[in-house]
């Protein structure tokens, strides 16, 4: 089992990697909301792989003019 202070440093390492791809980090800051979508396309979403919610918000960003 990973210790809480492992686990931080995992995260620290791959948000580090992530903002060095381009990729949004799981450590900016975020605002949660709630967001009603058709149950087909959260299904898509989840079905496309790991860190879904992250891709979906830089697609949104990126869409902004």
């Amino acid at each position: 089992m990973v210790s809480e202070k492992e686990q931080f440093q995992q995260d620290l390492l791959e948000s580090v990697k992530q903002m060095k791809s381009g990729q949004p980090s799981r450590l900016t800051l975020v605002e949660n909301i709630s967001l009603c979508l058709p149950t087909e396309v959260v299904a898509k979403w989840k079905a496309s792989g790991a860190d879904w919610q992250l891709r979906m918000a830089k697609l949104l960003s990126e869409s902004l003019p």
